[in-house]
């Protein structure tokens, strides 16, 4: 009995359609996923001073990495059905998926708690269980928080508690344990800083710990101390996030600060010792 060859040729164009399909929709599941990526990382922002374990960097760049070589293979496939076969395209795709899985792998091992299932967290109380949203409820928050002589007078403790007790210097400081010490809801401080300061928790611990930092560059008892060093003594606890931050906020590193300073006081130096004519 003969077999109908066209029975192989439907069958090749469906697993070619829904092969064409599976592309599609991973294009679109990456950018989603950028979308969320983005939404995390305001959440760590509002949420951590110290963001060393929860970087989602990685994340970000293995998303972008994969949308490429779904466009490649695109790429090659309109090729390859408007000219003709591309030899040796498989090598370089094959060689990017490997470098995207050990990249995965790598950072995986070092931030297992980006990794974690939510409801492993939540079973051992890492993470708060998420409360029923009620839009009323929601509403009324918000109308509670919304009282400008309350805002003004937890403004005014908490960065007088800033200033004397360097509450910031703490490199595990997180939003909840600043708030206890206010006295007030975690969700009562974010607002604060979100609505009435115009910062997140991030930037404004941050903020602190730079200028900490820049004073004591200039006090003689750390002067035989490393840039790495005194930061650490204002509450960063790695060079990476210190460096960005302090960029971040002076538009320079922490090495060049340091030589502006010298220079300047060289400078003062200079023109105390040269005698008036």
């Amino acid at each position: 009995m003969q077999k109908d060859p066209n029975i192989f040729s439907h069958l090749r164009s469906g697993l070619e359609n829904a092969f064409a399909f599976s592309i599609i929709y991973s294009l679109i599941y990456c950018f989603l996923a950028l979308k969320i990526l983005n939404k995390g990382r305001h959440l760590i922002d509002n949420h951590y001073s110290n963001t060393d374990k929860l970087d989602l960097n990685w994340l970000k760049k293995l998303l972008y990495g994969t949308i490429f070589i779904i466009c490649i293979d695109i790429s090659i496939t309109i090729f390859e059905l408007t000219v003709g076969d591309f030899e040796g395209a498989v090598f370089p795709i094959a060689i990017v998926v490997v470098v995207l899985i050990v990249q995965l792998a790598y950072y995986g091992v070092l931030q297992t708690e980006v990794l974690t299932p939510e409801f492993l967290l939540k079973k051992h109380g890492l993470l708060e269980k998420e409360e029923e949203i009620n839009p009323n409820k929601l509403e009324t928050n918000i109308n509670q928080y919304d009282n400008e002589n309350e805002m003004l007078d937890l403004k005014q403790k908490l960065e007088s508690g800033m200033q004397n007790q360097k509450w910031y210097v703490d490199p595990s400081l997180t939003l909840q344990p600043l708030a206890d010490k206010l006295l007030i809801t975690d969700k009562k401080l974010s607002y604060l800083l979100n609505q009435h300061m115009n910062t997140n928790f991030y930037d404004y611990v941050n903020q602190y710990r730079v200028e900490e930092f820049k004073n004591k560059l200039k006090n003689p008892k750390f002067e035989q101390y490393t840039l790495i060093g005194i930061s650490q003594e204002c509450g960063f606890t790695s060079k990476t996030s210190f460096y960005r931050a302090f960029s971040k906020y002076n538009n320079m590193t922490p090495s060049k600060y340091k030589k502006t300073l010298i220079h300047t006081k060289n400078n003062i130096t200079s023109s105390l010792n040269t005698p008036k004519a």
